[in-house]
């Protein structure tokens, strides 16, 4: 659930306060701008200052798009003021219209060089387009002409820090305020922030590569949430915290605080909490698609199993995890084999099993597990195809296993299969996670992109002639 920062008025009109700058800092800004330009000054407008006042009545009610125009003739009748153009962005930002936002807040700025919602607005989107040297103005004057509330101050920070970046001294001293700033954003946002408050002040953190600051402000803030908060805080935060590659701790330590006292509440079914166990595999499955090398992953599963140890699911993907990057192990052989024990009819483990007995060279054991697994899967599993057509190879059924490989990829190549999944991924960021910390068609590269590539080797292979490269990724018992 992406909530653009070019609404923060209206997010930001939900809370209040300040906090004084540092004055360091601010002599630093100030030789940056060196002289901020005062607005133009004009006569009143009678007829512009009617459209104005009807416009906000509109706006007021949330009919925006009879306040944009309104506020549209006011600007017409008065081409010198500001403020019809940042009622505009405000509304047009309300429909959905951001890019035209964008737009309004640019001619707000050219009428007033210093306009507090515009610098702030227009720097955040110059720091997250890379737009370093428009960044470093905006957000420099803004600091300058405006005693932020809170949540401005969070936002600018990490949009300083991000524009600021080669600038050790500005970073260091910006980095000294970030406590302070994530403690005064996160009191405002105690004082009755929603769940959709939450995720938008987080996904604005993310647009601006400020993970570690988003990962601060979830943290300190779990022990005092109400459990529908809780439940949005506990949901993103394996999600933040695989984007930072992090080993699952923070996870596993604010999970086991909640569970002292209560089950876990996770969206978006909160009001239906789950025990310790259950929320830390289903920590663990939102790490491992974020983050397809993290280890975070692997110490959650191992922490849940260790609570409820006879969880196939849990079980399997562990072994999942381990499979892919150690080969079938002594410890992948036992998990596996007992997940198949207590669910002897799941695909996704049957699909485990066979492939590691493929990788350990027994492919009279893996080939029919392999084709037992895509017979009760509901659909077609591209991944399952590849490991069954490596099999086959492994037994000399060549043509077998170049039919596989053919259907894997074709299967990859259907436009259906490619939007199916990116819905999937889409859907998962806005109703289960509330934020989107990668775009769909790079979740769908991690998941697909080294298969699609291992299966055009393989087919150019064959169409040379030569050996194709199995998908092994490191040494197993007789399969190489």
């Amino acid at each position: 659930m992406t909530t653009n920062w070019i609404a923060l008025p209206l997010l930001l009109l939900m809370f209040g306060g300040a906090s004084p700058e540092s004055p360091t800092l601010q002599e630093c800004f100030e030789e940056i701008v060196q002289e901020v330009p005062k607005p133009p000054t004009s006569q009143t407008n009678r007829r512009a200052a009617r459209e104005y006042v009807v416009a906000h009545q509109f706006a007021a009610e949330d009919q925006h798009q009879f306040a944009i125009a309104h506020f549209r003739k006011c600007a017409e009748l008065d081409t010198l003021s500001a403020a019809p153009w940042a009622g505009m962005a405000i509304s047009l930002s309300a429909t959905g219209r951001n890019d035209s936002a964008l737009v309004a807040w640019n001619e707000v700025i050219t009428r007033d060089p210093q306009h507090k919602d515009a610098l702030l607005i227009l720097g955040l989107d110059a720091a997250i387009m890379g737009n370093v040297e428009k960044g470093k103005q905006y957000l420099s004057k803004h600091w300058l002409t405006a005693k932020a509330i809170p949540l401005e101050q969070l936002l600018r920070v990490a949009a300083l820090l991000s524009v600021f970046e080669s600038n050790e001294q500005i970073s260091e001293l910006l980095e000294e305020t970030v406590d302070q700033i994530v403690n005064a954003a996160l009191y405002d946002l105690m004082s009755g922030a929603t769940s959709p408050a939450w995720l938008g002040v987080i996904q604005q953190l993310v647009d601006l590569d400020a993970i570690e600051i988003a990962m601060k402000l979830t943290v300190r803030a779990i022990p005092f949430l109400q459990e529908a908060e809780l439940g949005t805080i506990l949901t993103v935060l394996p999600v933040l915290e695989s984007s930072l590659d992090g080993n699952g701790s923070a996870t596993l330590n604010a999970y086991k605080q909640i569970a002292s006292t209560q089950l876990i509440p996770l969206a978006p079914r909160w009001y239906e909490p789950v025990p310790l166990a259950e929320a830390l595999s289903i920590a663990a499955q939102s790490m491992s698609i974020v983050s397809t090398g993290s280890v975070g992953p692997v110490l959650l599963y191992r922490s849940s199993l260790a609570l409820d140890p006879i969880d196939a699911l849990t079980m399997n993907n562990l072994a999942w995890i381990l499979l892919e990057r150690h080969g079938p192990t002594q410890e992948v052989q036992k998990l596996s084999t007992r997940a198949l024990e207590l669910d002897p009819e799941a695909p996704y483990i049957l699909d485990t099993v066979g492939w590691m007995h493929t990788l350990l060279g027994d492919t009279k054991k893996g080939i029919p597990m392999l084709l037992q697994s895509l017979e009760r899967s509901d659909q077609p599993s591209v991944g399952t195809y590849d490991h069954l057509g490596d099999a086959y190879w492994l037994a000399n059924q060549k043509e077998n296993a170049i039919e596989c490989w053919d259907i894997a990829n074709k299967i990859l190549q259907s436009p259906e299969f490619h939007q199916g999944v990116l819905e999937g991924y889409a859907g998962l960021a806005y109703t289960v996670w509330g934020v989107s910390v990668l775009t769909p068609e790079a979740l769908y590269d991690l998941e697909f992109g080294e298969l699609a590539r291992r299966l055009k080797e393989k087919q150019t292979a064959i169409q040379e002639g030569i050996e194709p490269t199995l998908g092994f990724s490191v040494p197993m018992n007789g399969a190489n």
